[in-house]
């Protein structure tokens, strides 16, 4: 056994998003010592919260489902209870195109799948035809074990399926977005397949929907960075890596302020910044916005439902923050892979108010026309394009001590928090078998 496998290996990791943070707590628990590496003065990437005044929002509003096992064994490891950082609700959808309705609610005490194939049955305001046509489809799509011979775009996917314009405007089209954040004319049949199956095909919670209780820094981040520095793990915030140098002894970090060396690095920053540090280039990327519509209304103002779905205009969701964080009245409006949005910032807000006002028609109620305030968080970069086919790097790269985590690294799902966490265990336990056989 060599000096350095006795004490673990010294690894640093760039990037104290999901990925990087997931990738750091791994590594600590099998005796590794971790520096993580942040240019931001705050962790978390595209999952943080973002101050308002007195209030604490998102960068984005996010939602996990009950499939996501390593974000729920992430929790875990970090002794954390996931009941305390994720509001579990059944899977229900309420969608409203136009001033129609439709509501699908699967049963708790059905088991997967026949929980879904229950609430498509008795689905309300979804016709007889649209029905059936997604009841055979999906166990069309279960004999063939969810997997297509060759990728395709979600949208011929749903035209071989023989789906309905009204279930793909009103149910496939909403969920493909929520999942991929890509139009479904682009999106990748084959990742779309694979969220599928894994929401509705095993267990009947895997298809919850998981809405962090409070902003996502305070129930998320900062107790995982908290345990990481418990572990012994080093955290360095606004401290960017300028370069990236393999060595003899090791791999060279430089940033800003000094220089030092590692065993392994695992880069956890985003595949645009990839090159800037270690002159290693990845195909290129396309990326698809979100942008979040905040509205503060009265604290008594309420929604419906908690999550609504808006399948007639711009925004495709509504969040009632009051029933899903605590923070009465705010309300979180998303517009996923948009494209460019009106430049005017009361019109976009007056569109939003009048999108949920045409859903709010069908239950005989709207909201004021001004809200309290509002605020505007687009992220440019929110996902990449996930198309069909899409080639994604791995995680090992040529240099054997530098590896890459990130929702972008080759894996079944789309740029999520559940494939940002998957990354960073990956890189984490690439390293930990090279110890292992060093040993």
């Amino acid at each position: 056994m060599n000096a350095t496998a006795s004490v673990g290996k010294k690894v640093a990791v760039i990037g104290a998003g999901l990925a990087g943070v997931s990738a750091a707590l791994r590594l600590l628990q099998h005796g590794h010592q971790v520096c993580l590496f942040e240019a931001a003065p705050q962790a978390g990437g595209r999952a943080r919260g973002v101050p308002h005044h007195t209030t604490l929002l998102d960068n984005g509003q996010h939602l996990c489902i009950g499939a996501y096992r390593a974000t729920l064994t992430l929790l875990q490891e970090a002794q954390l209870e996931s009941g305390q950082v994720f509001m579990r609700l059944p899977l229900t959808l309420h969608m409203h195109h136009g001033t129609q309705r439709m509501s699908l609610v699967t049963p708790a005490w059905l088991p997967a799948p026949l929980h879904l194939l229950w609430g498509l049955l008795t689905a309300q305001g979804l016709d007889w035809h649209s029905k059936w046509r997604a009841i055979c489809w999906m166990q069309q799509l279960k004999q063939q074990a969810f997997t297509l011979a060759q990728d395709i775009p979600v949208a011929e996917l749903l035209r071989q399926g023989q789906q309905t314009p009204f279930a793909i405007r009103t149910l496939w089209e909403p969920l493909c977005l929520a999942a991929l954040n890509t139009p479904i004319i682009f999106a990748s049949a084959q990742i779309f397949l694979n969220v599928l199956r894994d929401s509705f095909q095993h267990r009947r919670q895997d298809s919850d929907f998981l809405v962090v209780k409070t902003d996502l820094s305070s129930a998320l981040i900062q107790p995982l960075l908290q345990r990481i520095q418990e572990s012994g793990g080093e955290v360095r915030l606004r401290c960017p890596v300028t370069a990236i140098k393999a060595t003899d002894a090791g791999c060279e970090i430089s940033t800003t302020t000094d220089v030092a060396i590692f065993d392994d690095v695992i880069i956890a920053a985003g595949p645009h910044q990839l090159k800037t540090m270690t002159g290693v280039a990845i195909p290129a990327f396309d990326y698809q916005p979100i942008t979040t519509v905040y509205l503060q209304y009265s604290t008594e103002t309420r929604l419906p439902h908690s999550i609504m779905g808006l399948c007639h205009g711009l925004a495709q969701w509504v969040f009632d923050r009051g029933q899903c964080c605590d923070q009465a009245g705010l309300l979180a409006v998303v517009i996923s892979a948009h494209p460019p949005l009106i430049a005017d910032k009361t019109a976009l807000v007056a569109q939003c108010i009048a999108e949920i006002n045409l859903a709010l028609s069908t239950y005989h109620c709207s909201l004021p026309a001004q809200p309290l305030w509002s605020q505007i968080i687009t992220e440019k970069r929110a996902t990449f394009s996930c198309t069909p086919s899409l080639q994604r790097p791995a995680t090992h790269t040529a240099d054997p001590h530098i590896f890459l985590a990130g929702d972008y690294v080759a894996g079944p799902y789309p740029a999520t928090i559940e494939g940002a966490v998957s990354s960073g265990f990956a890189a984490a336990q690439a390293i930990i078998d090279s110890a292992d056989l060093t040993r």
